[in-house]
């Protein structure tokens, strides 16, 4: 305790530090420049050293106008380094980060800190902070391990402590056809009224989507761009028994028939921006310019080629290209809209399938392999979970209601319908780990990007944590269900937005993976201790509300753990990244105060208060608004450099 006590010092002393002699500018440079002078608030100021630009490159994901660096080769004192986001260059004590760069891609623009004492003190403070906390569970004479004594003694079986090692190892022998093979046509041209929608043939719309096209910075089948856009437009994958591959093929050959069909609005938006951002949707796709589907890279190995390189046919084309691929690009659809007209199905086919080869032709090496395809379109049938969501809500509630019932009565829940949720969250966990290693294996990187694999690391924790600890906290289970059901409704709702994008070159650390899934095991965990906590105050029992105190403190000192060591991981990743472990950004201040809140509960000896037990409940729960508001607060109001909403 005086060790953790002293980091919090160090912590503090180390800022002081670095507000107080720690510098920084910005160093501009074209390439072939050298220089020695940085511009800071108050002017320029002389490094003691030269640099020099030798060159500088934004690479890019292949066959993508998507950055996935930024890399500048310096020379320093006759050395030479490379410097890109998360490979920082120190000389002197002297940091450099590369933070932009030209239009143009002939110079850089380097960030420099020189904080020669402060970084080093506050590091300190962090790994002392870091061992106390892993040192105190191990610590025999604490409050934690006195009541998991408790806990287990009065549990029906012992505390099972598991690891869990998923790993996807599968390779199936899929024996689908190629996306790029014919197919015959057996169906006829949906038929209706004037006013009825109108589509392709299911066969003719699926080949239609099977083309590759880009899409959200990368490269990705149709049927990803069409399912995305039907959501957005109506809010569900299928419309009037059509799927989105038929609703989206509908809009580029009968826009006249789909116009009028209600999109997905509440009321009061009736005329507003956000219905004509829907209605641009629709038309961006029946003009075609959303269809980028045309692969050209006249100078392959260049920048330049890979700028210019997916093209859709109403695109300004590049004069250079030859006069019949021009032709090709340009007038491609409309043939195929001619042979539908005509019902020639086989020979609309036919020229679908002259895309495909088109695309095989010009960018056969950038192209998804088969697999992948098939990896995306699996789990475009598996993604957007609202079913489990209120599944989840639904039971959650009534074993909530059942179990506060039996506890306050003094009785066990039947074994029946434990076995029967612990049938349900195994399979639900299994689910919800399909979803996530299937959107790891199509984006390229870990789902710790945005809101929407946020709150499914959230729903998937709280099944780990269901599955394992059921036997020993019955309660565990309703809590589980009932915050996984919440955080999948928060995914799927809200205008959340799950499409896959290529990651930003900033987020391409392994400590930014460590520090997201820090976060979000401890707002897992307190948010099963605030549910628990209306449990508590529900139950009148005496010694129930004290059998809920004490499970609740036993899981809200590794909630604890977890978010001071994430907050910790976050602004290590932060100075690597950008040059700054702290900015008081309105994320790092209520984290700050979410960290200062529940380290109170370290003091439960010395404040009298915390042992009651009633007391404790509503702290649990009061306690958690602060995570709500560092979460959902910070991202859809307060904003600054953390809102990913």
């Amino acid at each position: 305790m005086l060790v953790l006590h002293l980091s919090f010092i160090a912590i503090l002393v180390g800022a002081l530090v670095t507000h107080f002699s720690s510098s920084s500018g910005i160093l501009r440079l074209r390439i072939g420049e050298t220089t020695n002078v940085i511009f800071t608030e108050d002017g320029a100021e002389k490094l003691p050293f030269t640099v020099t630009l030798s060159d500088f490159e934004v690479q890019r994901y292949p066959g993508s106008a998507s950055a996935m660096d930024y890399v500048s080769t310096v020379e320093v004192d006759g050395k030479t380094y490379s410097i890109s986001m998360n490979n920082i260059l120190k000389v002197k004590g002297y940091r450099f980060y590369q933070s932009s760069f030209d239009e143009d891609e002939g110079g850089s623009i380097l960030s420099v800190s020189h904080d020669p004492w402060g970084v080093t003190i506050t590091y300190v403070g962090y790994a002392l902070l870091f061992l106390c906390l892993v040192g105190f569970f191990f610590c025999r004479e604490t409050n934690f391990r006195r009541t998991l004594s408790r806990v287990i003694k009065e549990s029906s079986a012992a505390l099972v402590l598991l690891m869990l090692f998923i790993g996807a190892n599968a390779s199936a022998q899929n024996q689908q056809k190629d996306p790029y093979q014919e197919t015959s046509i057996g169906e006829t041209l949906t038929e209706g009224s004037a006013l009825s929608p109108k589509a392709l043939p299911r066969n003719l719309a699926d080949s239609l989507c099977n083309l590759f096209v880009y899409y959200n910075g990368r490269i990705a089948p149709m049927e990803t761009m069409a399912r995305d856009y039907v959501m957005k437009a109506y809010g569900k994958p299928s419309v009037k028994g059509f799927s989105s591959a038929e609703v989206f093929s509908g809009w580029i050959f009968y826009f006249d028939t789909w116009k009028n069909v209600p999109l997905k609005l509440k009321s009061k938006e009736k005329g507003t921006n956000k219905e004509d951002e829907k209605y641009y949707v629709l038309q961006s796709v029946a003009s075609q310019k959303a269809l980028r589907v045309f692969p050209y890279f006249p100078e392959s190995d260049g920048q330049e080629g890979v700028l210019n390189g997916w093209l859709s046919p109403t695109d300004d084309l590049p004069m250079e290209m030859d006069p019949q691929e021009w032709l090709f690009v340009r007038k491609v659809f409309s043939l195929i809209g001619e042979n539908v007209y005509k019902g020639d199905y086989e020979g609309a086919l036919d020229v679908i399938s002259k895309i495909a080869k088109y695309q095989k032709k010009n960018a056969g090496e950038y192209l998804p392999s088969l697999s992948r395809v098939r990896t995306e379109k699996l789990y475009n049938k598996m993604s957007r979970p609202m079913a489990a969501a209120m599944a989840c809500v639904t039971l959650g509630m009534i074993l909530f209601i059942l179990t506060g019932v039996m506890i306050s009565r003094n009785r066990k829940m039947p074994k029946s319908i434990g076995r029967m949720a612990m049938i349900l969250s195994t399979l639900l966990f299994v689910y919800l780990t399909m979803v996530l290693i299937l959107r790891w294996m199509v984006s390229g990187h870990i789902p710790m990007a945005n809101g929407f694999e946020m709150m499914l690391l959230i729903a998937w924790g709280a099944m780990i944590l269901t599955i394992i600890t059921y036997k020993v906290i019955p309660i565990i289970q309703p809590l589980g269900f009932i915050l996984t059901g919440f955080a999948l409704l928060v995914a799927v709702l809200g205008e959340s937005n799950p499409q896959i994008t290529p990651l930003m070159p900033v987020l391409s650390s392994p400590l930014l993976s460590i520090h997201v899934a820090s976060m979000m095991i401890s707002y897992t965990l307190l948010g099963l201790v605030a549910l628990n906590g209306l449990m508590g105050l529900f139950v009148r029992s005496k010694d129930a509300q004290q059998n809920l105190a004490d499970i609740s403190l036993v899981i809200l000192y590794p909630g604890i753990f977890f978010l001071i060591a994430g907050t910790v991981i976050g602004a290590v990743w932060a100075n690597v990244s950008w040059g700054s472990y702290w900015m008081w950004d309105p994320k790092e201040t209520w984290a700050f105060v979410t960290c200062i809140v529940y380290a109170s509960v370290f003091h439960v000896s010395s404040m009298p208060a915390f042992r009651n037990p009633r007391f404790f409940h509503w702290f649990c729960v009061i306690a958690f608004m602060c995570v709500l508001v560092t979460y959902f607060g910070v991202n859809f109001i307060l904003g600054g450099m953390h809102g990913y909403a």
